[in-house]
């Protein structure tokens, strides 16, 4: 957690001295360079160069070329012919005032495609065959460029053709000397850019290490542009080519153009994150997003052939770079500090790139400024930009300490106020829990008269059922005792007759006396009609048999359904509570409603309070049997469905019926208190709030499927063992 802060602190203090350092380095090399010599004055080296004459014809014959009067004289000392299609030829004349015969010649411009040099004598002799095309092992030169010799006598004078081809821009330097002097011009060049390429690398790396440090993406862009940009001066001025990839002449003319779209594709990638364009100028942001199809249009264009194509796209795509000046200037304007670094930067690269663009073009001549000022201004924009980067993070740690600052002081701000606001909370929390607590002693009194109403009027729900469950079954049991009671006045009376008739046989004494009263005995016994009254008797005694016995039933049933044990689980058989139900419930079942019954015969035992299932089916087969009460209804059409079945860990109940149905809108409300659709006095609606609250006791579920005019079924699962 220490050391990355300490390194970047580090970093920070100590990139702008070691900026500055590199800095004075590189202008040090150059003040070694004449910046505003003419590449082609060669009087100081007695070898004088004469203007150039360029061929005006047709003809592709080099014979007929040098025999042809039509040229034209070239008044500049650096033949800059613009963009050509085919060949060019140009004529001049060297004289040698010197004492050798040996003269050193090179083309400074290693991106010329084809040149042929021909010395004209009797017959023209080619003496230099070179150009981008050929590879830089094959040319023979250990320097970009055409290196080439000439032999001329002293104080003589020798005539060249020279065919150039190229693509781009057709410029012509030529230098002349000994072959000292033009290893020591190349060498100085070669120093040059060696510095030059220290300087990127320097930075580049010096970015990457930062990136690495910060983890800012800006600075992973910034590397990737410097990279690119460093490559694009190694092509322009033959150092790729010689030390990248000196085999391949086609690798060497491909990089002309992609290492230049790469490099411009980078430039947007950076340029749009650094000034932030995105947020200043929008309209700027588009536009190089534009710019950066175009440059991906040219790296396609250069793969499949087209490299002309891409040239123009890489000249059209140059006005980005007036556009980035416009964007940083008004990001400065607004106070984004790093955008005045960007301007400064890219001003002077920009000076550089049109010192370039001048030279080529011809405007002004070609010298060592036009020539070294694109690879200065790459150089010093190299170098301020990681100014502005080393800027950025110090702007970062700026703002960032302000924030800090800002936030240290809104917390001990944020602080007071939490304290007073606290001191006046606690007056105000003690001043309402005084009123809380009154309130709650009221809500307390009020929760303990409705739970106390509550009940009541639960148990005069109960106390109603219970009401017209004992009408019922008085009126059930009536039945059977009139029955018995209506039959024994007649059983009374035919037993007495038979003890009448008993009580004489038994006062008979002896046989003679027997003899006498047995046929008055058998006009008695045939008055009497004794074999029926047996029969009578045997029919009479059945009937109170018969009545005992249903008597008997309905007690039993009202044992079970009426069982003290509310509060005690017990194991009990769900069918014994639904039969039991059914028994009590017959008188308001009889005669009124069929019902019809589906019992689980192999129905296991189950832990519940079996009397408060008994109210759960009491309330629901009540509920059925008025809701089954319609219009022009017989007994036959008002049906109730009674069914159980056995699942895996619970025991199903099904009643149904086919009454009139519960409304979707109120099917909700159903179990709610004192929700009822019955008439004022018809009903509590307490009753399936009982149910439920039975149900859910028994740690059961309750489903409704209802269809008003169908009818209305409650499936009830109760289970086999509650936890």
């Amino acid at each position: 957690m220490s050391e990355k802060p300490t390194l970047l602190k580090y970093t920070i203090v100590s990139s702008s001295k070691f900026i500055l350092v590199l800095g004075w380095l590189v202008l040090s090399c150059l003040s070694s360079i004449p910046l505003f010599s003419q590449v082609n004055s060669f009087k100081g080296t007695n070898f004088v160069l004469d203007e150039f004459a360029l061929y005006k014809g047709t003809s592709t014959d080099i014979p007929t070329i040098i025999a042809s009067k039509e040229y034209e004289t070239l008044v500049k000392k650096v033949p800059n012919l613009g963009a050509k299609d085919g060949s060019v030829y140009l004529k001049f004349t060297v004289k040698n005032e010197s004492k050798d015969y040996f003269i050193a010649g090179f083309v400074d411009n290693p991106m010329l495609d084809e040149i042929d040099i021909y010395v004209i004598d009797k017959e023209p002799r080619l003496i230099v065959s070179s150009g981008e095309k050929i590879s830089h092992t094959e040319r023979g030169s250990d320097h970009p460029g055409v290196n080439f010799q000439l032999f001329i006598q002293p104080n003589q004078s020798s005539t060249f053709l020279a065919r150039i081809k190229t693509g781009e821009q057709m410029v012509f330097p030529v230098k002349l000397g000994t072959e000292r002097y033009i290893n020591a011009e190349q060498s100085r060049k070669e120093l040059f850019y060696g510095l030059y390429l220290g300087c990127v690398l320097v930075m580049l790396i010096y970015n990457l290490f930062v990136y690495l440090t910060v983890r800012d993406k800006v600075y992973l862009y910034y590397v990737a542009y410097i990279l690119t940009v460093g490559l694009t001066q190694l092509v322009l001025n033959g150092y790729a080519a010689k030390y990248l990839w000196p085999d391949s002449a086609n690798l060497a003319a491909l990089s002309s153009v992609v290492v230049p779209a790469l490099s411009g594709i980078t430039t947007v990638i950076f340029s749009r994150h650094f000034i932030q364009t995105k947020k200043f100028t929008p309209y700027v942001d588009k536009a190089l997003l534009f710019y950066m199809g175009l440059y991906g249009v040219a790296l396609v264009s250069a793969f499949i052939g087209k490299i002309n194509l891409s040239y123009v796209l890489l000249d059209f795509n140059a006005a980005s770079a007036l556009i980035l000046v416009y964007s940083a200037g008004k990001a400065a304007y607004k106070g984004y500090r790093p955008a005045k670094f960007f301007l400064v930067a890219w001003v002077i690269f920009l000076a550089g790139v049109t010192l370039f663009a001048l030279r080529n073009f011809g405007v002004i001549p070609f010298n060592n400024l036009s020539n070294y000022g694109l690879p200065i201004g790459s150089a010093l924009e190299t170098v301020l930009l990681s100014f502005a980067l080393a800027d950025r993070i110090n702007q970062f740690k700026k703002e960032k300490d302000e924030s800090q600052q800002k936030m240290i002081t809104v917390m001990s701000e944020n602080q007071r106020l939490i304290e007073e606001q606290n001191i006046q909370l606690e007056l105000k929390v003690h001043e309402r829990t005084i009123d809380l607590e009154v309130a709650n002693e009221e809500l307390n009194s009020t929760l303990q008269n409705l739970k106390l109403t509550q009940n009541q009027l639960v148990e005069a729900e109960k106390l109603a059922s219970l009401g017209q469950m004992t009408a019922g079954i008085a009126h059930e049991i009536n039945n059977p005792i009139n029955f018995v009671s209506s039959n024994v006045l007649p059983l009374k009376r035919d037993v007495e007759d038979i003890l009448e008739v008993l009580n004489e046989y038994s006062a008979i004494e002896d046989e003679s006396q027997f003899k006498e009263k047995l046929p008055e005995l058998k006009a008695k016994m045939k008055r009497l009609d004794i074999p029926y009254l047996k029969t009578e008797v045997n029919q009479l005694l059945s009937g109170i048999e018969e009545g005992a016995r249903r008597t008997a039933e309905i007690v039993r049933g009202l044992r079970v359904f009426s069982r003290m044990d509310r509060d005690t689980l017990v194991s009990s058989n769900v069918n014994d509570c639904i039969n039991s139900t059914l028994v009590v419930l017959k008188s308001m079942t009889k005669g009124n409603v069929t019902i019809v019954k589906e019992l689980n015969a192999e129905m296991p035992e189950i832990m519940c309070f079996p009397g408060k299932l008994n109210q759960v089916f009491m309330n629901i087969i009540s509920n059925a049997v008025a809701a089954t009460d319609m219009p022009g209804r017989s007994v036959t059409d008002r049906v109730i469905e009674v069914k159980s079945s056995v699942q895996e860990k619970s025991v199903r109940v099904e009643i149904s019926d086919n009454g009139c149905g519960i409304p979707s809108e109120i099917k909700d409300k159903i179990f709610d208190p004192f929700f009822t659709t019955k008439g004022v006095g018809e009903g509590t609606g307490l009753g399936l709030s009982i149910v439920m609250g039975i149900v859910e006791e028994h740690s059961g579920q309750i489903e409704v499927v209802s269809e008003v005019g169908n009818g209305t079924k409650f499936i009830i699962h109760l289970p086999r063992f509650i936890v």
